[in-house]
């Protein structure tokens, strides 16, 4: 195996590790089956997806990470993981390393102002997240309590306040969840988004290392997470 690109060790899952890890990552949105590809040392290899025509693959394999991430605490490279999308009567497969055309991101779109927290009596704490979209500017805001897990949450809401406003009501989003995540060394927040337009609805999965705060990667995360879904609306 490359010891430039180690394995995923498994082994101290169950000694069924392998086989929690396919279930989990064939319960995500667009994923029709999975099959994972040992390296004959507990961890893993290859990862391979089959995957239907509502998600581009490179979403799909940040779904992949940040699944791992948050439910077993793994980091696993991208380019162990390719993607074979069902389009039709044919299979286009695609690597995660093969160009993709995109919409426009919301992280390209939109631009961030540093976000404020403002701390309260009685131990709450209000968020202010503002984008900037040209010549228009909108602010999202949410309060909750003045602790470490809550700040996460209410700089999430008040991003996604903002997106909503910024798209005009086209979109609904809502934070499933967020929380901080120790691995390899780093500080990272995985944020789950659940985001829904018309009758189309999904849950989305993004991440982001810690640099200045949690605050703020919680802030990345769930533009991580919204990305490509909002870039195409």
């Amino acid at each position: 195996m490359n010891p430039e690109s180690p394995g995923v060790d498994v082994r101290g899952l169950d000694p069924w590790g392998l086989r929690r890890v396919e279930r989990l990552l064939a319960a995500l949105d667009g994923v029709t089956s999975v099959k994972i590809v040992p390296d004959g040392a507990g961890g893993i290899d290859e990862v391979h997806v089959l995957a239907g025509p509502d998600l581009g693959p490179k979403q799909i394999v940040r779904n992949i990470e940040s699944a791992l991430l948050a439910e077993f605490g793994l980091q696993i490279d991208h380019r162990k993981i390719s993607v074979a999308r069902v389009t039709g009567p044919d299979i286009a497969a695609t690597d995660e390393s093969e160009p993709e055309a995109v919409p426009e991101p919301a992280q390209g779109r939109f631009q961030l102002e540093p976000f404020q927290m403002e701390r309260k009596a009685g131990q709450r704490a209000v968020a202010r997240v503002t984008l900037i979209d040209g010549e228009k500017k909108v602010t999202g805001v949410a309060d909750g309590p003045d602790f470490a897990k809550s700040r996460l949450e209410i700089t999430g809401v008040a991003l996604l306040n903002a997106l909503e406003e910024a798209l005009e009501g086209r979109v609904t989003l809502s934070l499933e969840g967020v929380t901080r995540v120790d691995a390899v060394g780093r500080g990272m927040v995985v944020a789950v988004v659940y985001a829904s337009a018309g009758r189309k609805s999904m849950s989305l999965a993004g991440i982001a290392k810690i640099s200045d705060s949690p605050e703020e990667a919680a802030i990345e995360a769930c533009l991580h997470a919204t990305n490509r879904w909002i870039g195409a609306k």
